[in-house]
């Protein structure tokens, strides 16, 4: 079962990782979990939010992690609900690791999906150090979930700048040249930031919420530390907002630079088939099967070649004195 407990000052830490059924089974017949909000993790239809129910309070957050760490779950989530994950997991995609925290006075259970180095690390400390435990469980289990909370917030600046790397990257490989690569990294990016926002905007008012006191077990002296992660939260916002703009900018270019180029292809094809339209209309005319003058002439090719060659002339001209060429 994938369930482990620390307990300190009967202050209980539960760790369910990845859960399946059975676990959930567990949860509900151990701490009388709702269901529907049992159910709802399990299917990764929820969106942040807290509820407060008589014995504990509820906690939903997404945060993002990269695919390339995505756990099993994530896949199958990825798998079963296209419309929001998109179609196949591939390198560098974001997609959202959910966390449930059902917080009381005694307990703070958490359900994630295996994927949060931060969480594991800092479980896995409760788990080995006496010193550990004083540090996070010592003033119970509202600041417990408010350092686990901040960590995990605190994580979401490294995949800001992963991203912002990679749209550095991104701008100096278009000095360079184009690639169909550095067009799908573009692509990318864009999804990545777009799918990060929607991630981060629905959380903001709820520490707001938090700070007006909104939310009774997490009042009192815990305001100025959901404080701390709101401000944090609106810096990441800021930062995601400034590579939004940055990588559109650079998409707003690249595709600039390519519809230039389209047109050179398309100007230089168009004088090409200008200068061979009398060709064209020539050899049409000598190919029907009608006799027309001089065509019995044995000197009518030089003639006709004349006529394809001073026509090509000024075509040409005509082309230059209107500045196309």
């Amino acid at each position: 079962m994938n369930v482990q407990t620390v307990t300190y000052q009967n202050l209980s830490f539960v760790n369910v990782s990845k859960p399946t059924d059975f676990e959930m089974k567990f949860l509900k017949n151990i701490y009388d979990f709702n269901p529907l909000i049992l159910e709802d993790y399990t299917q990764k239809t929820q969106i942040p939010k807290i509820e407060n129910y008589d014995k504990y309070t509820l906690l939903v957050f997404r945060f993002p992690v990269f695919s390339e760490n995505v756990s099993e779950v994530s896949r199958q989530s990825v798998i079963r609900f296209p419309a929001i994950y998109g179609k196949q997991p591939v390198n560098n995609r974001l997609v959202s690791s959910y966390v449930n925290l059902f917080l009381s006075e005694d307990y703070l259970v958490v359900l994630h999906e295996g994927n949060l180095p931060k969480f594991d690390h800092i479980f896995t400390q409760c788990q080995k150090t006496l010193h550990d435990r004083t540090e996070y469980m010592g003033k119970g289990a509202i600041f417990l979930a408010y350092k686990i909370i901040d960590a995990l917030v605190d994580d979401c600046f490294s995949v800001v700048n992963e991203l912002r790397t990679t749209i550095d990257k991104i701008d100096k490989e278009l000095e360079v040249k184009q690639s169909q690569k550095t067009l799908e990294e573009i692509s990318t990016v864009r999804r990545n930031l777009v799918v990060f926002h929607t991630m981060i905007k629905p959380v903001l008012p709820l520490f707001k919420e938090m700070i007006e006191g909104k939310h009774e077990r997490l009042n009192g002296k815990m305001r100025s530390f959901w404080g701390n992660i709101l401000e944090h939260l609106r810096k990441i916002m800021d930062r995601t907002e400034d590579n939004r703009e940055l990588i559109e900018g650079i998409s707003i270019s690249n595709e600039s630079l390519l519809t230039s180029r389209t047109n050179e292809i398309v100007k230089f094809l168009t004088v090409i088939t200008s200068i061979a339209f009398p060709f064209v209309v020539v050899n049409n005319l000598y190919s029907m099967n009608v006799t027309l003058p001089y065509a019995k002439n044995k000197d009518i090719v030089w003639y006709l070649f004349s006529i394809i060659f001073t026509a090509g002339l000024i075509i040409i001209f005509h082309f230059r004195r209107k500045k196309w060429l």
